[in-house]
Formats: C-alpha cells, structure tokens, sequence
C-alpha cells in the first residue's frame, strides 16, 4: 500500500510516495498512524486537535474522497492507493 503525497505535504516528507507495510488487515486510522510515525511533522498539517482530519485535506482512496463517521475504520486492501492532498489557492 502507498500514500500519494502532494504539494507542501510531499515537501514535508521529502518524497512524494510513502510504503507502508503491514500484513493482514488495516484501517485508515492504521494507515494514518503508520505514515505519521514515518514523517511526524505531517500529522499536524493533517489532523486536527480531537484526532480527526482537518476539513480543508483531502484523503483519497483509489482515487475517491473519503469522508464521514466511519472514516478512520475503514478496512483496507494491500493493492490500496491512499493521498492525502492539501488545500489549493488560486487566483
């Protein structure tokens, strides 16, 4: 499984594309945790104070947002593809 990271969040990391490797199954909440403890810092641009994300971050799976009250116990498959993508100005 992998996180897409864009914008300031890939600058943060370092890299645009994070593994995470974990067997059996995994949550998002699992998967969040995961890449937190690889790029601390990412956390606070990402989550907000009561553990949820900030509404302003985009978190993608396959391509669709997720959102929602079961949003951190969604169950993830192995071939997953995750981003997580950052408020975009323009103007």
């Amino acid at each position: 499984m992998k996180w897409k990271l864009f914008a300031n969040f890939a600058e943060v990391a370092g890299e645009r594309e994070i593994e995470i490797r974990r067997g059996g199954s995994i949550t998002m909440e699992d998967a969040l945790e995961d890449l937190f403890n690889q790029i601390p810092r990412l956390r606070e641009l990402v989550m907000n104070e009561q553990g949820g994300v900030l509404n302003h971050v985009q978190v993608l799976c396959n391509g669709e947002e997720i959102r929602g009250e079961n949003f951190s116990q969604m169950v993830l498959e192995n071939d997953d593809e995750l981003a997580i993508i950052p408020p975009m100005s323009g103007g």
